[in-house]
């Protein structure tokens, strides 16, 4: 049997608390937004102090920190980026994830010795381009994701000698590569300096209704050659603007894309010899992170093993909230496979955070903050590294004076529960699995 390269595996850290859950439940690496310099404003929680422990921690597991510096600036905004590029410099990340051309120029000038890689903001689809971004000094490019297996092998047989990063796993964007204008158009937010606000994600209303055939209108055309007419308003954020439009029978929620999960093809990326596959999700939950961090580390290595995908990965993917799955551009889809026309609101899954462990005492009680309301009689556990382990929740009680409890009825209540063994408390997610 030919042995088979294994990718890193690289998970979004939108926080602290995010990285060092990433690199607990299986990350290879994480990537960090630099505030205002990166694509998720209002997602990242990284300060130069997160920055300093970040990387101390990863380098003290072998482990890799990337700093985002990925935004597309206007003339305004390029005088603030050498003092901000001299102090992020010092820190030694791994490596600089970046996309404009200007500010690439700079830090290679700069700092030649910190490896530049490319952002999925550029837009990269060829091989030419890929080669053109090496010979600049760049040593890996995150390609687009506008592009089919296929085409991602053909990249990687023409630049052996170039890193190559993909997406594996996290929301998707109707835009070309995640450049979208349409935050800005409705909410003046531009998505390409991080202030996107999810406009595509939002509900829309139609009113004067026409239907024409097929040879009156060239767009959309449903199954039966219908096609509506309409126009439109995001009754939201923007009630009473009106925008005309044309859309089929499906619905209205015409720029929702369901999430991207590449288990199915998992095994064919890494034989392509992609090096590295990169969870999308800095906005989510520290606990995202580490779930689909651990769901594929379990398939990564099971693959390079020349074993299955052990059921856990897709269990865990299936388990958290999601907007239904898709491979998206990766293999041929009808459109209905990838788009979700009807409704902007997620999969909320069978997995619920339920608690916050506080502490534990010497005996293993567990003192709980209690998030989500839960039963005695709930299937409850504590999601870890090693996998799921079971509580048992007929000792439930009040912490405040021990009285036993039926019911953690929801945030504000603080109650225990008895656990025999001893848990990482730091790194334990206490869920109630509803089947």
């Amino acid at each position: 049997m030919s042995i088979i390269k294994k990718p890193e595996l690289l998970a979004p850290a939108g926080s602290l608390k995010h990285l060092e859950m990433a690199l607990a439940f299986g990350a290879d690496a994480v990537y960090a937004g630099v505030p205002k310099w990166s694509l998720r404003v209002r997602g990242n929680g990284f300060i130069r102090e997160d920055f300093i422990k970040g990387i101390e921690l990863a380098h003290s597991q072998g482990k890799k920190v990337h700093a985002v510096l990925n935004i597309i600036p206007h003339v305004r905004r390029v005088a603030a980026f050498e003092r901000i590029v001299d102090e992020m410099a010092q820190l030694k990340p791994d490596a600089f994830i970046m996309a404009d051309p200007g500010l690439i120029d700079i830090v290679r000038n700069r700092y030649p010795d910190i490896p530049i890689h490319l952002s999925v903001q550029a837009n990269t689809v060829n091989a030419g381009s890929v080669k053109f971004w090496q010979k600049v000094g760049l040593t890996r490019c995150i390609l687009a994701r506008e592009l089919s297996l296929t085409e991602i092998e053909m990249i990687k047989q023409e630049c052996p000698d170039m890193e190559i990063e993909v997406f594996a796993h996290g929301a998707l964007c109707i835009a070309v590569s995640g450049r979208c204008l349409i935050s800005g158009m409705l909410s003046h937010r531009d998505a390409n300096i991080g202030a996107c606000n999810n406009a595509c994600r939002y509900g829309f209303k139609v009113r004067n209704v026409h239907s024409a055939t097929a040879d009156d209108v060239t767009t959309f055309e449903a199954d039966d050659g219908t096609i509506l007419s309409a126009e439109l308003e995001e009754s939201m954020h923007h009630p009473g603007e009106w925008m005309r439009m044309e859309e089929d029978l499906n619905g209205s929620y015409l720029m929702n894309s369901k999430d991207l999960c590449t288990l199915p093809v998992l095994k064919k990326l890494i034989e392509i010899g992609v090096d590295s596959l990169k969870i999308e999700g800095r906005s989510r939950s520290p606990f995202y992170s580490a779930a689909i961090s651990r769901a594929y580390r379990l398939a990564i290595d099971a693959i390079c093993e020349g074993k299955e995908i052990p059921e856990e990965s897709f269990t865990i993917v299936n388990s958290i909230p999601s907007r239904g799955y898709t491979t998206a551009l990766l293999e041929p889809h009808r459109p209905d496979k990838t788009q979700d026309y009807e409704t902007n609101s997620p999969n909320p899954g069978n997995w619920q955070i339920c608690g916050d462990i506080k502490t534990q005492d010497a005996d293993g009680t567990l003192h709980i903050d209690v998030k989500n309301r839960f039963e005695k009689n709930s299937k409850i556990a504590l999601f870890t590294p090693q996998g799921m382990i079971p509580l048992d929740g007929a000792s439930l009680a009040n912490e405040r004076d021990g009285k036993a409890l039926d019911v953690a009825p929801g945030t504000g209540w603080s109650v225990t529960l008895k656990h025999k063994d001893k848990v990482d408390i730091s790194k334990a997610v206490m869920l109630r699995i509803d089947n």
